[in-house]
């Protein structure tokens, strides 16, 4: 089977794009009308709605592929359509001229995030993909070569996905038809005689319709282990159809199937309109105002337990992602009643909390009055959203938190560049959302119907193409499973030792992943990292006690201090994250007398020191008591660690004090 395409195809298919695809007289250039146009796209949305609905009713209740294969995509029929979908789209065909027309039609309709690729690139690739399409395409191949292509695409369904294959099975054409179309297509000179004698350009290739039996094409499925196979016959014009859907290795999927069978669209990814966020907002406002009791909010995330691990196993996967330090400014968008703020809270962080509910930010400070945050801690603030613009200056937010609230904004991607705006170069937001079909679950059907208040889908792709036009250089995804997956002792070595016991536990991550979106988005460049976070804090310390400048029992110690890690260390004085020399006090014996028994800026006025910096100063001790003393110096970043703490080395000195 060749992957190169067909010059007098190609040279055809500039010509008529359309009829290339649809052999209809309709589609002709000569005769194609805005109408029928129309129409042809319009037949590849109705193709794919109605494709999903299949997969959704009888294969994978809730499908929701993050990649998606469409091989022969023409100029686009089914490609833009899945393109208006969550998740990737790879469209794929053997003519560059197709590919080119399926470009500009792609264009023309903002679905520029669609990669094409020519054949030999697809299969010159290790990819998988969790949906395959081969539509309208095997027809035009001879049988060999249509189902060895079947097999070659089988072999790209990931583990849980679907594959979807058409071919004609059976034509009704009389035998003198049928034997005329083989001649055009085998025997040289006759198909331009045909053409000739049809009033048509003689070099217009022929476009053959080829059928297979339907067990054919069902024994290359079995062949390549499809775990269910459901088919749809159908017919058009003098053709009968099969259109097979095709599971491979399915995960085990018990939730229940929903009401509704398409996807959905484009339509509903974009931004509400101005009234409709006012609208949501008043909706939000009235859901918390109408709560009479604030006892289960206010709990959080300790109120339901059966939702506390997850809640809490989310929050860890957060705190990983944001590389948090005291000190940073943090907003929570969609802060409700404020419990996870008050963590930030407690972990040092200038918290904004941010909601379009007055109530719910009410509800979030009597939070903070029944339980106060331990310790000296910054004040927390609490800003009212009007659903458009966040009232903060632009570059004054380190990090950003939306837990489990951005699938309820009305305008996501105007949300994902205020974002952009107001966060710093280097600043990170970080998202724990439900996955890409939440918006089915009945739960949301009932709080959208009951309250009035947004569901969404979250499409991952979506948000990703709108924050990288407004400053984002990069997302990842959280990759982690939750409940924990567990094993007997037996399994557990195993999985140490990467054997069989890991497919398991990947199996379940997979079918746990399918349905979360964790992820985190980074602005600009890296982050100046500094001495407010514990990563990256490494010194060299070279010291010794200055004999002369000593008298009695006062000990002056001279050091030079050199800056050996990735971080910048904050001046002294600075809370938290000042970087001071500190010397912990012993006795001969290795006893512990002191442990903060003297710090001192490492430069006078204080100021930060750059990685690779060196510093000298001077520290004149306390008095002590005449004896033999061990001095540990190190560097210490005020309320974040010693220096050692991050594997620093420290330095020893042994001090003699005599009589005065």
């Amino acid at each position: 089977m060749s992957s190169r395409s067909d010059p007098r195809f190609d040279r055809f298919a500039a010509r008529e794009p359309y009829f290339s695809i649809l052999t209809d007289p309709r589609f002709l250039r000569a005769r194609l009308t805005p109408e029928a146009e129309r129409e042809f796209f319009a037949s590849g949305e109705a193709i794919v709605s109605w494709m999903l609905g299949v997969i959704d009713a009888g294969l994978v209740p809730q499908f929701a592929p993050m990649s998606i294969l469409e091989y022969g995509c023409g100029i686009g029929r089914l490609a833009l359509p899945l393109a208006r979908r969550p998740g990737s789209v790879t469209a794929v065909d053997r003519s560059p001229v197709m590919l080119d027309q399926a470009k500009k039609e792609a264009g023309r309709r903002g679905l520029e995030h669609i990669t094409f690729e020519t054949a030999g690139e697809l299969f010159a690739s290790r990819r998988t993909f969790d949906l395959v399409v081969c539509y309208h395409v095997l027809q035009r191949m001879r049988r060999t070569d249509a189902l060895e292509l079947m097999r070659r695409l089988l072999a790209l369904v990931g583990t849980g996905g679907v594959g979807v294959f058409h071919w004609p099975y059976r034509a009704s054409d009389g035998a003198l038809v049928g034997a005329t179309r083989w001649l055009r297509e085998t025997v040289p000179g006759v198909n331009p005689l045909v053409n000739v004698v049809r009033r048509k350009p003689a070099g217009d290739p022929f476009i053959p319709t080829h059928t297979f039996e339907l067990t054919e094409g069902l024994a290359v499925l079995e062949d390549a282990g499809a775990e269910l196979t459901h088919v749809a016959l159908e017919r058009h014009q003098n053709l009968d159809y099969a259109v097979a859907f095709v599971r491979a290795k399915a995960l085990t999927d018990t939730r229940p199937r929903p009401d509704r069978s398409e996807w959905v669209t484009a339509s509903a990814l974009t931004d509400a309109t101005e009234s409709e966020i006012q609208d949501y907002n008043r909706a939000a406002e009235t859901y918390f105002a109408s709560l009479k009791d604030w006892t289960h909010h206010l709990a959080k995330p300790f109120s339901q337990i059966d939702e506390t691990p997850t809640l809490l196993s989310s929050v860890a996967v957060l705190l990983h992602a944001l590389r948090l330090a005291p000190g940073m400014r943090v907003l929570e968008f969609g802060a409700g009643s404020g419990w996870l703020s008050r963590f930030l809270t407690q972990m040092g962080c200038q918290v904004t909390l941010l909601d379009v509910s007055p109530t719910a930010l009410r509800m979030a400070r009597e939070l903070y009055a029944r339980q106060p945050t331990i310790g000296d801690t910054p004040e927390p603030h609490f800003l009212e959203f009007d659903g458009r613009r966040i009232d903060l200056a632009d570059a004054t937010v380190d990090r950003i938190v939306c837990f489990d609230a951005f699938h309820h904004t009305a305008n996501p991607r105007d949300v994902v560049r205020e974002f952009g705006r107001i966060l710093v170069n280097g600043g990170m937001a970080a998202f724990i959302e439900p996955g890409p079909r939440h918006a089915d679950a009945p739960r949301s059907r009932f709080e959208s119907h009951t309250y009035g208040v947004v569901e969404r889908d979250v499409d991952v792709h979506d948000v990703w193409r709108t924050a990288n036009a407004c400053g984002f250089s990069e997302l990842k995804m959280c990759v982690f499973h939750a409940p924990p997956y567990h094993v007997s002792l037996a399994e557990y070595e195993d999985l140490v030792a990467d054997g069989p016991a890991q497919d398991g536990w990947l199996t379940s991550t997979r079918k746990f992943l399918r349905h979360v979106r964790s992820f985190y988005l980074v602005k600009g460049g890296p982050a100046r990292a500094n001495s407010r976070s514990a990563a990256g804090l490494s010194c060299d310390i070279r010291a010794s006690v200055n004999a002369a400048a000593s008298k009695g029992g006062t000990i002056v110690v001279d050091a030079a201090v050199t800056n050996v890690g990735t971080s910048v260390w904050l001046p002294s004085g600075a809370s938290p994250g000042g970087v001071a020399l500190g010397i912990h006090l012993y006795d001969d014996a290795g006893a512990l007398l002191a442990f903060d028994f003297h710090t001192q800026p490492l430069t006078e006025p204080p100021r930060e020191i750059a990685p690779g910096e060196a510093v000298s100063c001077r520290m004149t001790l306390p008095p002590l008591r005449p004896g033999r003393y061990r001095f540990e110096l190190d560097c210490v970043a005020e309320h974040v660690a010693w220096f050692a703490q991050a594997s620093s080395r420290t330095v020893t000195l042994t001090v003699e004090v005599g009589p005065a």
